[in-house]
């Protein structure tokens, strides 16, 4: 009796019974067989070359199935198979051998893999939603100054390259997105007191929003000054917005407190007092003057100046403060569209950019700068963070240079594959800087015009 086709096959055409089926009658052109489970036993289907009508059989597992090919395939005419010249007889059968256990357990494998992505998928999803102590800094947005600046009374300039400021992308980390930074060197996961401290996020982040109130209001100051105009800036005194936790100043300081003077000088901005601690060595001993935030009256009290984070030969306070009812009298009206972005690092960016806006041609020779960086009044350049990810950022924006502050200088060099890096400390180096890039001859008269004058 001939066999049918073999196993292989069978598999391929998805058979799984044990139960034998057997064709009876012409075999020439035989009917293709499948079997499947259904209820209580198994289906057998058939069906042959050029009929169109597929034969079913439903069989208990104990049973057989026996397929009578002159009966049920009478629409297809038999044809005899070439075997030496003879066809098969007509009373001849064919029966399909039972499938061995290697295809049992291929189909066991199937739904073990199933389950187990089923399981995969519902972890990441509930990770996902599960929120931990900590927060993602990812690389955020580079986006062009000029469009953002607006001049009313003063004529101004359309330039065809783009000053840039860089932002980072903070946020709450969940379960999922924690385990996916600590795989991406481009994200930092940081515990959220690192970030907000004590306060709550509606707190911190009305505190960038104010903090980059001033940086745009003192990159309009620095900008106009920088080109010849007359801006003075006044003041009440450095208002305390944060500070350190574990210095001395801790000690004598709490937010919202008033700096009057540091060693008998006046301190009517916060510029003034970031240039007495600047004046200062590591471990000096200061006496401040002191309005207390709570209305308590004015008291002297002495703390000690320690080393900068990161720089132990530079003075530090451990404060961030801003000055208290600042008001400057311009010339003009200039304003900046900031959107939603908070915090000070946009500073120097956006005296770039007004500085642009406000003189002809380009200042980077039509080519794209981007940068980050604190401004102060006299025109410093102060460290930012997230460094590394602006500078992710910066490359993937496709800018050709990226100015930083000197503090962060190597941070940006590791992660800034083949783009240039320089580091600049004041704005006439960041002009020149750009000079020297874009080959400007507005951005090289700037240059010469020499620094701001000192408040």
């Amino acid at each position: 009796m001939p066999v049918a086709r073999d196993t292989a096959s069978r598999r391929r055409r998805g058979a799984f019974d044990e139960t034998p089926v057997v064709v009876v009658g012409p075999t020439g052109r035989r009917p293709f067989l499948r079997a499947s489970r259904w209820r209580g036993g198994f289906r057998v289907g058939a069906w042959q070359a050029g009929d169109e009508d597929q034969k079913t059989w439903d069989i208990t597992s104990e049973g057989s199935a026996v397929i009578d090919a002159e009966t049920d395939f009478a629409s297809v005419p038999p044809e005899p198979v070439a075997t030496g010249g003879s066809g098969v007889p007509a009373d001849a059968a064919v029966t399909v051998p039972p499938l061995d256990p290697i295809v049992r357990r291929r189909y066991h494998r199937w739904y073990a893999f199933g389950a187990c992505m089923g399981l995969l998928i519902t972890v990441i999803v509930i990770a996902n939603y599960v929120t931990v102590p900590y927060f993602t800094i990812a690389p955020g947005s580079v986006r062009s100054t000029e469009p953002l600046v607006t001049v009313d009374g003063a004529p101004t300039f359309e330039s065809y390259g783009d000053i840039s400021f860089t932002t980072v992308s903070v946020g709450e980390a969940t379960a999922f997105t924690a385990a996916l930074g600590w795989f991406d060197p481009s994200v930092e996961v940081i515990p959220r007191k690192a970030v907000l401290g004590d306060q709550q996020p509606e707190e911190n982040r009305k505190r960038n929003l104010e903090m980059m109130d001033g940086s745009k209001q003192t990159a309009q100051v620095v900008a106009l000054r920088k080109l010849g105009h007359d801006v003075t800036a006044t003041g009440t005194g450095a208002v305390i917005a944060f500070v350190k936790e574990g210095t001395p100043a801790d000690a004598v300081l709490d937010p919202n407190d008033v700096v009057l003077s540091v060693d008998g000088v006046p301190v009517k901005i916060a510029d003034d007092l970031v240039a007495s601690i600047n004046s200062k060595q590591p471990g000096d001993t200061i006496t401040l003057e002191i309005e207390p935030g709570n209305g308590d009256p004015v008291r002297k009290s002495a703390t000690t100046v320690v080393p900068r984070d990161g720089d132990p030969t530079k003075p530090m306070l451990g404060i961030q403060a801003g000055t208290r009812n600042l008001n400057f009298a311009l010339p003009f009206t200039v304003s900046i569209d900031s959107g939603d972005v908070g915090g000070p690092s946009a500073g120097l960016a956006f005296t770039l950019g007004i500085i642009d806006v406000l003189t002809p041609g380009s200042l980077t020779g039509g080519k794209n700068v981007a940068t980050t960086g604190t401004i102060d009044l006299r025109g410093n350049v102060g460290p930012v963070g997230g460094v590394p990810q602006k500078t992710v950022g910066v490359r993937r924006s496709g800018a050709s240079l990226f100015l930083v502050p000197p503090d962060e200088y190597h941070e940006a060099v590791r992660f800034a594959g083949g783009m240039q890096v320089v580091s600049v400390r004041t704005l006439d180096e960041a002009l020149e800087a750009i000079a020297k890039f874009g080959n400007d001859p507005s951005a090289m008269a700037l240059t010469a015009a020499g620094p701001l004058p000192s408040q």
